[in-house]
């Protein structure tokens, strides 16, 4: 019915639909009507009107009531016509509301998942805290409803708005927090509405925190207020991280492999117990100790790096992947940094050595003994001064010096005792340069009072040594030696394992500075080659020729094999009440260090990874090392990878590339666009290869975690900046009378005018045709 009269009327669609007060308005156009206004027209019309009426039916002669009739017919036409000639509008009086508007903006950063909100006498995380504030039955919400719209947002780089208002489906995984850029972001969107305040909901932690200073100019110029809800507390964050993870990259199967992870606690107190397991990453399960035990527990000191060992022995060959893991305390505000690993590979323990000396001193002895009873050993010795019949002992006799690189190919390390240089001819001299320089075998020296090192000066030896033996003098000198000494263990030697004796990293320190049975002889005059040699163990008080320490045991590199110089000879005296434990230990671990050289080639090739773990945005680097030289000539320039994700479904396919100038080393690089565990996957560079792979893991940037306290200083400055006012958590409820309503009613009017309408012209028409009508029927026209 109403479309209807709409029509009839002229009005727009859906005019007379709208709630409101309807009233009808006129607004004619005459001539000087500015200056005399409307109503003299209208009643000079009026009159005219009149005047017209009596001339024409005064004459007429029919029946007076006939003559009234049609006066009236035809004067409501002429006034119908002059009530349009009046334009006559309908007017239509509204109110419109401008809502109060209240954004509310959560802080959805990894900050907010700490846990150190107290509600109901427990510690809930700071987004878990805002989501409850406005959880769909709260009353802080029911009340400000009444009062306003409420806008959801949630930020972190920058602010987006929640849909449907789902708060509880927010996570925290926001790497960086911009909240003043947020906030602009939102008024900015709020343009031109009526903002009653802003409610922030944060830990006020911004990164970086000048940005406050550059933004906050720009946010007072919105002109509205903000209410900061600082969730968390001011005091240290509690958190347990393993900052860094150091094993050696090989080791021999049953050898102790020293896991040394730096730990640090921080907010637990002054001393913190913390648990430690060393896992594997492939089985996920957990290794058991040197010791046999599951785990160890290490006391922490708050806010200070401790170095935590957790020595374990392999059982397997090949690739082992360590995890070193703190169990989570109560309360830490992120358990992701807990871990750290590391790769391993295990070698088989078979080692092959060719013991060369040149009298039956007691080292020799001992060594000689010690190595044909240890099971992972396969020793050859060589004695000069024996006699042509003399059978040579050892696991695989010999009768003479190798003389082909053939023959010295069946040994892994060759050790030189007190020989004289001239019982090698200079090609077998030349022969073991060869050997250590180009196929990575081991060359060690125990040196002697009477030929090693000095008798060994401008040999190919010399060279070979990572000691400088340009000052070293013979010493036969039977004059007892009555002072006794200790080695001093250098670090790079006590990482070494070669003087781990006891599973106990503390036990074996004490046992090294006070229950190690002490030495006699050293060969002095020896210093370290500048950027070959390494020192592993130093006299306690007596100087080299450069005014530092005297050294006592060096190792070195040589081209592709490893080097080692001991300056004593009496190592046999480590032997006596301790057992075998001590010498055997120290012996063997020396040939296995001198025999990595040999061994790793045996892995043909080294598939690692340049970090352990990647920030979201980095570049993560693989390396692929040749070890086999044979290798390095038959592989292509470009070798392909797979990049799985934890699913097995395939992320990309990067390219391996041929470093020019180190022909062993292949490099690839790629974005780390993505957060999760991956796995490199390499395929069998040869046939007769296995394929290898590698776990990637690729972790969101830990600046919000660094410092996640809550910055109550720069938020009471952002409140008080913009008339706002900081509200304590526990005082939320007052947040309806700090935030009155700014809705205002605005009065509209809407007019359509109806002069024109079909309606008016149906109505003036239908009087004509009435009177007409009437006065045909009365016999008047």
């Amino acid at each position: 019915m109403n479309r209807l009269l709409e029509i009839l009327l002229g009005l727009h669609h859906g005019f007379l639909a709208r709630n409101g007060e309807m009233s009808l308005a006129f607004h004619p156009h005459w001539p000087a009507q500015q200056f005399i206004g409307a109503w003299p027209w209208n009643l000079l019309l009026l009159l005219a009107i009149a005047f017209l009426l009596w001339w024409v039916y005064r004459r007429e002669g029919a029946d007076n009531r006939i003559k009234i009739i049609l006066a009236c017919i035809r004067a409501t036409a002429l006034l119908a016509v002059l009530a349009l000639l009046n334009r006559p509008t309908l007017v239509m009086e509204q109110a419109r509301v401008e809502p109060s508007v209240l954004p509310v903006l959560i802080d959805t950063s990894m900050s907010m998942k700490v846990q150190d909100v107290n509600q109901a006498s427990r510690d809930i995380s700071r987004l878990s805290a805002a989501q409850n504030l406005f959880s769909g039955d709260s009353n802080l919400l029911h009340n400000l409803s009444s009062e306003h719209q409420i806008r959801f947002y949630h930020f972190d780089a920058d602010a987006q708005p929640i849909p449907g208002a789902q708060i509880s489906q927010l996570a925290p995984t926001g790497n960086i927090t911009q909240i003043t850029q947020s906030i602009h972001s939102v008024l900015d969107d709020l343009r031109g509405q009526r903002v009653a305040g802003l409610i922030l909901l944060t830990d006020g932690r911004q990164i970086p925190s000048t940005q406050l200073e550059n933004d906050l100019p720009a946010i007072k110029d919105f002109g509205v207020r903000i209410f900061p809800v600082p969730l968390g507390t001011q005091a240290p964050a509690k958190n347990i991280r393993i900052e860094n993870l150091v094993v050696q990259d090989t080791a021999f199967l049953g050898d102790l492999i020293d896991a040394r992870a730096t730990v640090r606690a921080s907010g637990f107190g002054p001393s913190t117990a913390v648990k430690l397991v060393l896992r594997n990453i492939r089985t996920h399960q957990v290794l058991p100790l040197a010791d046999g035990s599951d785990a160890i527990t290490a006391q922490l000191p708050n806010d200070q790096s401790t170095l935590v060992e957790l020595p374990y022995k392999p059982s397997t060959v090949g690739p082992l992947d360590l995890q070193v893991e703190a169990i989570p305390l109560p309360g830490e505000i992120d358990d992701s940094d807990n871990v750290r690993s590391a790769q391993v590979f295990v070698l088989d323990t078979k080692i092959t050595v060719l013991y060369v000396d040149g009298y039956p001193r007691w080292d020799y002895r001992y060594i000689k003994n010690e190595m044909i009873r240890d099971k992972t050993v396969d020793i050859s010795c060589l004695l000069t001064s024996a006699d042509p019949d003399f059978i040579q002992e050892g696991d695989i006799p010999i009768r003479r010096f190798p003389e082909t690189m053939d023959e010295l190919m069946n040994y892994d390390v060759v050790l030189l005792g007190d020989v004289d240089p001239r019982q090698f001819s200079d090609a077998q001299l030349q022969l073991i340069n060869d050997f250590v320089a180009k196929q990575g075998g081991g060359l060690g020296m125990v040196a002697g009072p009477r030929f090693s090192p000095q008798a060994y000066r401008g040999t190919p030896i010399e060279p070979i040594l990572p000691v400088n033996i340009s000052q070293v003098s013979t010493d036969e000198s039977d004059d007892p030696i009555v002072d006794s000494f200790r080695p001093i263990i250098t670090p790079p030697g006590l990482a070494s394992g070669i003087f781990r004796f006891l599973p106990n990293a503390q036990a074996n320190q004490d046992y090294l500075k006070n229950d190690w049975p002490p030495l006699y002889w050293f060969c002095r005059g020896i210093t370290p080659k500048p950027g070959v040699g390494e020192v592993y163990a130093q006299h306690p008080t007596s100087q080299g020729p450069d005014g530092k320490p005297a050294p006592i045991m060096v190792f070195g590199r040589y081209g592709a094999g490893r080097t080692m110089f001991s300056a004593i000879d009496d190592s046999w005296r480590w032997r006596f009440y301790t057992g075998e434990n001590v010498f055997d230990t120290y012996w063997v671990q020396t040939l296995r260090q001198l025999s990595r050289g040999r061994k790793i080639g045996q892995r043909r090739f080294a598939f690692t990874s340049a970090e352990p773990f990647y920030d979201l945005g980095s570049r993560v680097q693989l390396n692929l090392r040749l070890l086999d030289p044979r290798l390095t000539l038959q592989l292509p320039e470009q070798i392909p990878l797979s990049i799985r994700d934890a699913n097995q479904q395939l992320i990309s396919q990067p390219i391996l590339q041929r470093n020019p100038n180190q022909h062993d080393l292949y490099t690839a690089s790629f974005p780390a666009d993505r957060v999760g565990h991956f796995i490199a996957e390499l395929f069998p560079l040869q046939p007769d290869l296995p394929p290898a792979d590698l776990a990637i893991d690729i972790q969101t940037p830990r600046l919000e975690l660094a410092d996640p306290q809550v910055d109550l200083s720069s938020l009471n400055r952002l409140a008080a900046e913009t008339y706002g006012q900081v509200v304590p958590f526990n005082q939320t409820n007052q947040l309806p009378q700090l935030i009155p309503s700014v809705a205002k009613s605005i009065p509209v009017t809407a007019e359509e005018m109806i002069w024109n309408s079909p309606l008016a012209m149906v109505l003036i028409a239908g009087l004509i045709i009435a009177e007409w009508i009437l006065r045909k029927a009365w016999g008047l026209v």
